[in-house]
C-alpha cells in the first residue's frame, strides 16, 4: 500500500478469505484486463504515467466489489480496507489530474490510506491463530519482522520525511506515524500467513499485500526526498502488480478446508528452507558489498529482491505440498488402484509413500472387516443355540413324519449345532484365524460324503429334473483323511449347492470319491451352464461369485481355505455350456505312520 506521507502516492492493504477449489473465470476477467493494461503501459513508455493511475483505480473497484461478496469471519475489516484503498487511489488520481488540488482533499487521501493500512492489519490479524497456538519460531519471526519494519520506517522514512519539511503540519506528522505503525504490522503478518497459505486465494492475496507494503516503503522514501512532487514515480508498477495479485486471488474461493498449514508441515518447511538459503546468499553478497543499502532506494531494491525470492520459495513449496495433500486425499478416499500426482511436480518418493500407505490402509480395512465378521459369527453362533434347543425338544415327538424326513431334520440340526460350536471355538482362538488344521484322528471320507448327499437329496427332492448322484470307487471305503468333520460337511454342502444352482433347466450333480496316488479325490461335477474363463480364475477369492443373485462368494472361498488347512487343494475347471468340475484333493491317512 502506498505511503500516506506521499503527496502523490497512496497506500492501502487488501486481505480476504476465499478458498481455492475451482477457478471462477468471471472473477479472473478483471485480473486479465489489468494484465493487458500493464502490458500496454509498458509498451507506451512515453505515456506510461497516463495509464498507471487509472489502472490502479480500475483494480480497486473490482477488489472492493469482491470484498463485499465475502461472508467469512473478519470480512468486514477487509471491506473497509478495500473501500479505503479505492477512495485513496481515486483522490490520488484526481490530484494528478487537477491543476490545483485542495489541501483538504490531499489530507482526506492520506487519511484513507492510513485507514486502509490499519484495517488490513486488523483483517490479517483476525485470521492469525491465537498466540497460544503459534510456534515459538512463528512468534520470533513476527517479532524480528516488526523490529526490522520499525527500524526501516524510522531510519529511512520518518526521519527523512520530517527533515524535508514536506507538509510540515501536525496532521501529516501524526498521520505519517500512524501509517508507519500500521504498515509495520501488515508486512510481518502477510509474510507469516503467506508462508503458511494452503489455498490459492490466501497465497496470492498475502503476496499481493506484501508487495504493496514493500512498494509503500519505496514510495514513502521517494516522497520524503524528491523535489518533483507532481510526477508519478516508477515504483507505482510495484503497487500495480500487488493489486494484480490481489485481483487474481478473487478467482478462488476462501471457504472450505484449512486455509493455512501448520508451521511443522512440509508446506512451511520447504518454503522456509528455500527462502533461508536464498537469504543467506543475499547476506553474503551484502557482507562482501556486492549489495549495499546506502540509502532507502538501494534498501527497497533489496526488499524487492527479497520479495521475489520469497514468492519463488512459496510457489515451489505450495505446488509440492499440494501434490502431497492430493496424493494422501486419494489414498484416504479409496481412489483408484494407482495413486498419481495431480500436477506435473511429481515426486517419486511421495508417490511411493502414498502407494505404501494405500496398501497398509487397505490391509487395515480388510482386517477390520474380518474382525467384524468374526464378531458377528460368534454372536450368531451364540444366539442360535436357543432356537436349536427348541428344535431338539420338538424333534422328540416327530413320529408321524416319514423316516427320511426325520433323518434330514436331525442331520441338519446336528450340522447347525456343529457349525455354531466351530464358530465359537474359532473366535476363542483368534477372530481371524483360518479353519483348524485338522482333528487328531483320521476320518472315513465315504461316511461323511454319504451323510451330506442324503441331506441334499432330501433338500432338493422337490426340484423337478435335478438328480444328486454318488459315484464311489472300489477302494472308496478305505479312504481316510485328517479333516474336521463339520468344516468338511459345510464345504461339500456348499459345493453341491453351487452345482444345483448352476443348472437352470435341471440336470445331474455327481459326487465321487476315488484314490489318486497318495490323495483322496473328492469331485463334484454338474452339467450346468458352466463358467466363463475370465471369471474362473477369480473364483475362490473372498467375495468373488458368479451367476448367483445375492451370492456372497464365501462358500467356495471357505471350501478352498479348509482344503488348504488340511494340506490339500481345491481346483475348478469348467466349459461354458457343458458344466463345471470341482476337485478336492486331500492327503490320505497312512496307518504306517507316514501321514
Amino acid at each position: 500500500m502506498k505511503d500516506p506521507m506521499t503527496s502523490a502516492a497512496p497506500d492501502t492493504a487488501l486481505p480476504a478469505a476465499f478458498r481455492r477449489e475451482a477457478v471462477s473465470f468471471y472473477a479472473l476477467l478483471p485480473a486479465l484486463a489489468l494484465t493487458a493494461g500493464i502490458a500496454a503501459s509498458l509498451l507506451s513508455r512515453a505515456h506510461w504515467n497516463q495509464f498507471i493511475l487509472p489502472l490502479e483505480v480500475f483494480a480497486d473497484l473490482f477488489i472492493a466489489f469482491f470484498a463485499f461478496r465475502q461472508t467469512s469471519a473478519g470480512a468486514r475489516w477487509w471491506r473497509i480496507a478495500a473501500v479505503s484503498l479505492l477512495a485513496g487511489d481515486s483522490f490520488y488520481l484526481a490530484g494528478h489530474a487537477a491543476a490545483n488540488f485542495p489541501a483538504w482533499a490531499f489530507m482526506t487521501q492520506e487519511a484513507f490510506y492510513t485507514l486502509g493500512h490499519t484495517m488490513t492489519a486488523v483483517y490479517l490479524f483476525s485470521n492469525l491463530p491465537p498466540a497460544r497456538e503459534l510456534e515459538a519460531v512463528e512468534k520470533a519471526l513476527l517479532a524480528v519482522l516488526v523490529l526490522a519494519g520499525i527500524y526501516i520506517s524510522v531510519q529511512y522514512l520518518l526521519i527523512p520525511y520530517f527533515s524535508s519539511g514536506n507538509h510540515a503540519t501536525p496532521f501529516f506528522y501524526t498521520n505519517a506515524v500512524l501509517n508507519r505503525l500500521a504498515e509495520t504490522a501488515v508486512l510481518p503478518l502477510a509474510v507469516l500467513l503467506g508462508m503458511k497459505a494452503r489455498s490459492r486465494y490466501w497465497l496470492y492475496l498475502t503476496h499481493g499485500i506484501a508487495l504493496l507494503s514493500i512498494t509503500s516503503l519505496a514510495l514513502g522514501y521517494n516522497t520524503a526526498t524528491s523535489a518533483n512532487m507532481g510526477s508519478v514515480p516508477f515504483q507505482e508498477y510495484g503497487w500495480l502488480c500487488g493489486l494484480l495479485l490481489i485481483l487474481a486471488a478473487q478467482a478462488y474461493r476462501a471457504s472450505g478446508g484449512e486455509p493455512f498449514a501448520r508451521w511443522k508441515s512440509a508446506r512451511v518447511r520447504m518454503g522456509w528452507l528455500v527462502l533461508s538459503s536464498n537469504m543467506a546468499l543475499l547476506l553474503l553478497l551484502y557482507l562482501i558489498q556486492t549489495l549495499t543499502s546506502k540509502d532507502a532506494f538501494q534498501l527497497t531494491s533489496i526488499l524487492f529482491i527479497f520479495f521475489g525470492l520469497w514468492l519463488a520459495a512459496n510457489l515451489i513449496a505450495f505446488r509440492i505440498s499440494e501434490d502431497i495433500y492430493l496424493l494422501l486425499e486419494n489414498v484416504t478416499s479409496g481412489g483408484g488402484a494407482e495413486v498419481k500426482s495431480a500436477f506435473r511436480v511429481a515426486i517419486y518418493e511421495a508417490e511411493l509413500f502414498a502407494e505404501k500407505l494405500k496398501a497398509a490402509y487397505e490391509t487395515i480395512r480388510s482386517q477390520a472387516r474380518l474382525s467384524a465378521l468374526a464378531s458377528l459369527a460368534a454372536q450368531v453362533a451364540h444366539d442360535i443355540r436357543s432356537p436349536l434347543a427348541a428344535l431338539d425338544s420338538v424333534l422328540k415327538d416327530v413320529s408321524e413324519l416319514p423316516e427320511e424326513k426325520r433323518r434330514l431334520i436331525g442331520a441338519a440340526t446336528g450340522r447347525i449345532r456343529g457349525i455354531a460350536a466351530d464358530l465359537l471355538e474359532r473366535n476363542r482362538r483368534d477372530a481371524s484365524a483360518a479353519p483348524a488344521a485338522g482333528p487328531r484322528e483320521p476320518l472315513a471320507l465315504r461316511g461323511l460324503i454319504e451323510a451330506v448327499i442324503t441331506e441334499k437329496r432330501l433338500q432338493y427332492g422337490g426340484l423337478s429334473g435335478v438328480a444328486i448322484e454318488a459315484g464311489f470307487g472300489n477302494d472308496a471305503s478305505g479312504l481316510s483323511a485328517r479333516v474336521e468333520p463339520v468344516a468338511f460337511g459345510r464345504a461339500l454342502s456348499n459345493l453341491i449347492n453351487n452345482a444345483v444352482e448352476a443348472m437352470e433347466r435341471g440336470g445331474a450333480v455327481t459326487v465321487s470319491l476315488a484314490r489318486r496316488g497318495n490323495c483322496a479325490e473328492v469331485a463334484v461335477r454338474d452339467n450346468g451352464k458352466g463358467i466363463p474363463p475370465e471369471v474362473l480364475g477369480r473364483l475362490g477369492r473372498r467375495g468373488e461369485t458368479y451367476g448367483k443373485a445375492g451370492g456372497s462368494g464365501l462358500g467356495l472361498h471357505h471350501a478352498r481355505e479348509a482344503a488348504e488347512s488340511w494340506n490339500g487343494s481345491l481346483t475348478i475347471s469348467s466349459h461354458p455350456g457343458k458344466g463345471t468340475e470341482v476337485l478336492l484333493l486331500l492327503p490320505l491317512f497312512d496307518p504306517s505312520g507316514g501321514g
